[in-house]
């Protein structure tokens, strides 16, 4: 036997094989919970843990349904409670073991959960949460079932190095935005909002509906979270083909099924919606949804399991401590701080909290802490994440070779699970305590930041322009969080802080122009080092920031006294950005980049006063 209880001879063993079954089990589960959704039959039995004080009541009317889903779900926790001890006196590996009793206490609160459900008369956050548990409980089963696998145990690390980070990313990635829009369409189904938007392409005869309501807002989230959810999974599973050689034929399968029932899922959305939610397409569509997440999750724990970071050497001794990137002790306070990239993440919460005030247009002092909190969050998981997928080039260059993964100080693996897990939390606080489309809008800042922005350095030179549409993200994400949508004084102040950006960036490109080159940048002052290219760059946005910046009173923000502030700095940019331009020197870089750091918060801060 092998350490994971499997026969030697490759073969499932009977514990696999019963945790299969269960996973089996849970899947016809969601389905039957789909039915009492769909029918509307939450309350047709309105007593628990009994079915009108008995054990088996009539079962006629919506009693079919809803008694049915409690004695499927009770066989369902019955299975998982026998495979939780089989798993535990069976002696199967530890990781099994864990498993499969993380498996039987996500099934007690999820039973505890479908009771309060029905006591409570279905309250939202409740049913939601029910629904979700659900979706956890079937990813544990997953992972049992992987784990028992003799293929998947014995597994070797075949892909290493910037690609494997990346390929790992992308899987994280795309197991996130599917459990996102499960809690988006779990939030519409309970909401009664399936068919509050009754035709399908276009959503109430338009590209854009109006968001009129708060169903409206909801059902267009998961239409629009629907084609993220898809280019997201295409973009994965075209990685994965690519390093088809450096993995298993089996991560191949698993992706091309991840993209089967994705495309299968987006049909079952359109029946739904031309059918009027048919009972069958619309318990589909809640199935299939549940497999595309369980085969996105188990093309990614494949990927996690075939490849590993890059092993970067232990710090030189003028590095630091001497520390392979396998130990994290002894990290300072300021290695936290550099791997969050906290300065910048200092400007985007800035920005935002007073987009968010002046969007709110009084001082709403819990939505200001929500946004913050949230932007916080996910400007910190993405500075670690743009680490992460720069370990090689951060090596290379002076201003960044000792910063904490390359400086051996921070393991890639630390990284990458803060990364992650901050970038997640974050999008998730804002959707929820703020506003959907806040959530949206800051999982579009994490991704354009991490997985477009990152790789598109070393690729052209066009990759600051696109850098600085996340870099101006949080100020959408603060404005709506306050308003909801998104008129013209947000847009306004996103276009603020996107022509401010690159004048910024060009004064950093010159003064690291040499650092950029040698870990293969592909940056403005690398492909023409004489700085003309960047000169007229940085002049060009700095003009057109100074009409752009006036604008805010045309929308109701600022006054007077804002206009002379905001004329006043522009010309102030604008000059240090010329002067620059004619001199391109180490000197007039460095004002024009005090100039951009200083122009922000004055003008911000004179908008908020005004």
């Amino acid at each position: 036997m092998s350490q994971s209880g499997e026969a030697t001879t490759g073969g499932l063993s009977p514990f696999g094989l019963y945790a299969r079954f269960v996973v089996a089990s849970t899947v016809l589960l969601i389905f039957v919970g789909a039915l009492v959704t769909t029918k509307g039959a939450g309350l047709a039995v309105p007593d628990w843990p009994l079915s009108f004080g008995k054990i088996m009541p009539e079962m006629v009317g919506g009693v079919f349904y809803e008694h049915g889903h409690r004695m499927v779900a009770s066989g369902v926790g019955f299975l998982t409670l026998v495979m939780a001890f089989w798993a535990q006196f069976s002696k199967q590996d530890a990781t099994v073991r864990r498993l499969s009793w993380a498996a039987l206490g996500l099934v007690i609160v999820q039973g505890l959960l479908g009771g309060l459900t029905v006591l409570l008369r279905l309250p939202r956050p409740v049913s939601i949460a029910h629904g979700f548990t659900a979706q956890m409980f079937l990813l544990t089963l997953v992972a049992v079932a992987l784990y028992t696998s003799p293929r998947f145990f014995a597994a070797k690390v075949t892909l290493v190095g910037e690609r494997a980070t990346a390929l790992r990313l992308f899987g994280f990635l795309a197991v996130s935005v599917v459990v996102m829009q499960l809690i988006i369409a779990a939030t519409m189904r309970h909401m009664g909002a399936g068919l509050v938007i009754g035709d399908f392409p276009l959503s109430l005869g338009r590209i854009v509906p109006p968001f009129d309501s708060a169903e409206v807002i909801i059902n267009y989230t998961h239409r629009v979270m629907a084609l993220i959810v898809l280019g997201v999974l295409s973009a994965f599973a075209l990685r994965v083909y690519r390093e088809r050689a450096s993995l298993a034929p089996v991560v191949v399968r698993f992706a091309g099924l991840m993209i089967f029932f994705v495309c299968l899922q987006i049909c079952l959305g359109a029946l739904t919606v031309w059918t009027a939610r048919a009972l069958i397409p619309t318990s589909w569509h809640v199935v299939n949804g549940a497999l595309v997440l369980a085969t996105t999750f188990t093309t990614w724990m494949w990927v996690m399991r075939s490849s590993r970071h890059l092993a970067v050497e232990a710090v030189t001794p003028e590095a630091g401590t001497g520390l392979t990137v396998d130990s994290p002790q002894g990290v300072a306070m300021r290695d936290w701080t550099d791997l969050f990239k906290a300065k910048l993440v200092l400007m985007s919460v800035i920005t935002a909290a007073l987009s968010f005030w002046a969007g709110r247009g009084y001082f709403d002092f819990w939505g200001f802490f929500h946004v913050t909190l949230g932007v916080t969050l996910i400007g910190s998981g993405a500075g670690a994440l743009n680490q992460l997928l720069e370990i090689e080039s951060d090596r290379l260059m002076t201003r960044t070779r000792n910063r904490p993964i390359p400086g051996g100080r921070i393991a890639p693996g630390v990284a990458e699970f803060w990364g992650c897990a901050l970038s997640t939390l974050g999008t998730l606080y804002l959707g929820l305590a703020m506003h959907p489309l806040a959530g949206l809008l800051a999982a579009l800042a994490v991704i354009l930041y991490a997985f477009v922005y990152t790789p598109l350095k070393k690729m052209s030179a066009y990759n600051t322009l696109i850098g600085a549409i996340p870099g101006a993200l949080p100020v959408l994400v603060g404005w709506t969080a306050a308003t909801g949508g998104l008129e013209a004084g947000g847009w306004v102040l996103f276009f603020i802080l996107f022509l401010w950006q690159l004048p910024h960036f060009m004064a950093i490109a010159w003064l690291c122009k040499d650092d950029y080159a040698r870990a293969g940048m592909v940056m403005a002052t690398v492909q023409d080092p004489t700085g003309h290219t960047a000169a007229v760059q940085a002049v060009a946005y700095a003009l057109a920031l100074l009409p752009v910046s006036l604008a805010p009173p045309l929308c109701g923000i600022g006054g007077p006294l804002y206009l002379v502030i905001a004329l006043g700095l522009g010309l102030i940019y604008l000059y240090a950005g010329m002067s620059w331009g004619f001199s391109r020197s180490t000197s007039g870089a460095r004002k024009l980049l005090l100039t951009s750091v200083a122009y922000l918060p004055l003008l911000f801060g004179a908008l908020v006063l005004c």
